[in-house]
């Protein structure tokens, strides 16, 4: 008869013991900018203090002998979670949107490429 009181407080020790959890995490610059954007910038014309005038400062500066690199890099992670006594499980997904530029050894753009991922929203 002892156990017959016994097993609700294992399961209320149960249900406490269990959760849900949510995940959101955003790292890197703001992302400021897109395909219109990018279309602004030519090759051989436009300068490395133009672009970061228009993006602001970026992930990386990467110098590769005579050339240099503005590399900008924004992560946004979501996720949920199910925390159980004896089972846990997690759900994150990551997205990254960059852009990178080379600039030449006049501080002229010489190659670039930028990506947004698509959201899950649009």
């Amino acid at each position: 008869m002892v156990l017959s009181g016994f097993r609700p407080l294992v399961f209320l020790a149960v249900l406490l013991l269990t959760a849900c959890a949510q995940y959101d995490s955003e790292r890197g610059v703001e992302v400021n900018w897109d395909q219109a954007t990018l279309d602004r910038f030519q090759e051989g014309v436009t300068t490395r203090g133009e672009v970061m005038a228009e993006l602001g400062p970026p992930s990386q500066l990467v110098s590769l002998g005579d050339e240099t690199v503005l590399y900008y890099l924004n992560e946004s992670s979501q996720g949920e979670g199910l925390i159980l006594v004896v089972y846990n499980r997690f759900d994150i997904t990551a997205r990254y949107d960059r852009a990178v530029f080379i600039f030449d050894e006049n501080d002229l753009l010489a190659d670039y490429s930028g990506w947004i991922a698509a959201s899950d929203e649009e």
